[in-house]
């Protein structure tokens, strides 16, 4: 019985130490942080756990100041000095393991894609190859796709309440309208979303499942390899069905003749042009990651935009006029244009002012500290640490005004131009860390966004 106590006392003692230890290494024991996160992170994960990583986020900061301590080895930063320090250069802060978690394991390799990708020279290469088809003008080229599925998507709504009681959910029918435009963009196919009124095959519910698993066990080195572990149960192909969905599409795609003016054909004339530097599977990732990535973030903004204007009719009836103004000039439209919309002062305002209030990330977009450190408000960092700042805490900075938590689109119209930069430079929808697909799909949001006001 002795030898018990003994036994789990000294197990006890080495636990605390480990702990002791844990809790002052690397010289960042000075921030301040909530206790569990000093030894372990399952104050991340916790935080996924729930659900709500921006409101843990938030309320650390508000608690503990601009620099908090949220891992062992994980500080999460508040300030515009800070966002320009991490995310200055890739070169000097380089991604962590985070991103690689995040790419399927397709034919025995992960299917690396701009996001994922870690090695600078290799993310570089690709980004160079096929950075010009994210860009603002190649978002415009899919206009009349976007219009065929506001078309439907109005066309259905008016079907499902035309006798005047039906109720529809439209959180759901916006992530119908997301996936069905995403998909046309990039495959020149709607999937059936909306038509059905439905999640066609559980695809969202699938994506979800995989979202919120990826996102719990990214929170924590020890459980990557868990996740990857996971992964080699089930071929990535038959577990993630937007991944089986885009290799038949470019399977089908090379096998025809006919020319689609999407993005997979985009793609395919990069690789017909240059098979070293854009590779079959490179495109396959590239496709993958837009469907991905692509559908959550349309989502999130299109609900967002809904939400705030549902709660704030001044904001509502102020943005109905300026459209009506826009209406009567263009009577013969169907659809305001584009070219027309994008230049509506109110419209903008309302859509950046979302972007702010609701960011489509809400976890900390990680970097890993230089192997010589670096002082970040005030507090050496040392090599290795991985920091980052999450974008619903940097977008409650005094930046963005004294009432940065009220839903106010005026404060962009009212700031003078140097005000005005500024705000747009610490958005990270617009001055964005993460790869060119999530800033295209944020670009096709807004397009969305314009065409759906433009039907009023």
């Amino acid at each position: 019985m002795a030898l018990i106590l003994y036994t789990l006392g000294a197990i006890a003692l080495a636990g605390c130490i480990q702990l002791a230890l844990t809790r002052s290494r690397r010289h960042i024991s000075a921030i301040p942080g909530p206790l569990l996160a000093s030894f372990s992170n399952l104050w991340k994960i916790a935080a996924i756990y729930c659900e709500d990583m921006p409101g843990w986020n938030l309320q650390a900061h508000e608690k503990y100041g601009p620099v908090v301590r949220i891992g062992p080895s994980h500080v999460s930063f508040a300030s515009p000095q800070a966002f320009d320090v991490i995310y200055g250069s890739r070169d000097t802060f380089t991604k962590s393991s985070f991103y690689e978690v995040g790419a399927p394991v397709y034919r025995d390799e992960p299917l690396e894609n701009l996001f994922s990708l870690r090695d600078a020279p290799r993310h570089l290469s690709l980004k160079r190859n096929i950075g010009g088809l994210y860009t603002k003008a190649a978002v415009k080229d899919f206009e009349s796709k976007i219009d065929s599925c506001v078309k439907l998507f109005i066309q259905q709504l008016a079907d499902r309440t035309k006798d005047g009681a039906a109720r529809l959910d439209m959180s759901l029918w916006l992530h119908l309208f997301a996936f069905d435009c995403l998909s046309e963009v990039n495959v020149s196919k709607k999937l059936g979303f909306l038509e059905s009124g439905k999640d066609v095959n559980d695809i969202i519910k699938s994506s979800d499942k995989i979202f919120y698993l990826v996102g719990l066990l990214t929170q924590a080195p020890i459980l990557h390899r868990l996740l990857g572990y996971l992964r080699s149960l089930v071929p990535a192909e038959e577990a993630e069905p937007i991944l089986r969905l885009t290799l038949d599409e470019v399977k089908s795609r090379r096998q025809s003749v006919e020319h689609q003016d999407d993005m997979l054909d985009k793609f395919l004339h990069l690789h017909s042009q240059n098979p070293e530097k854009v590779s079959i599977r490179d495109l396959t990732a590239a496709i993958f990651i837009n469907l991905t990535a692509g559908h959550d973030v349309l989502a999130i903004t299109l609900r967002a935009v809904w939400y705030h204007l549902a709660r704030n009719t001044r904001v509502l009836s102020k943005l109905h006029d300026e459209i009506r103004l826009l209406d009567q000039r263009l009577p013969s439209a169907s659809i305001l244009p584009f070219s027309e919309v994008s230049r509506l002062p109110y419209l903008n305002a309302v859509i950046q002012e979302t972007l702010r209030v609701h960011p489509n990330t809400g976890t900390i977009i990680e970097r890993v500290a230089p192997q010589e450190g670096a002082t970040i408000d005030g507090y050496y960092i040392p090599g290795g640490t991985t920091v980052g700042i999450n974008a619903w805490v940097l977008h409650r900075s005094d930046i963005f005004g004294k009432d940065v938590d009220q839903f106010r689109p005026e404060r962009w119209l009212e700031a003078d131009e140097g005000r005005r930069a500024e705000m747009n430079r610490y958005l990270f929808s617009v001055r964005n860390p993460l790869p060119p697909a999530c800033r295209f799909n944020r670009d096709i949001s807004v397009l969305e966004q314009m065409l759906l006001f433009g039907c009023d």
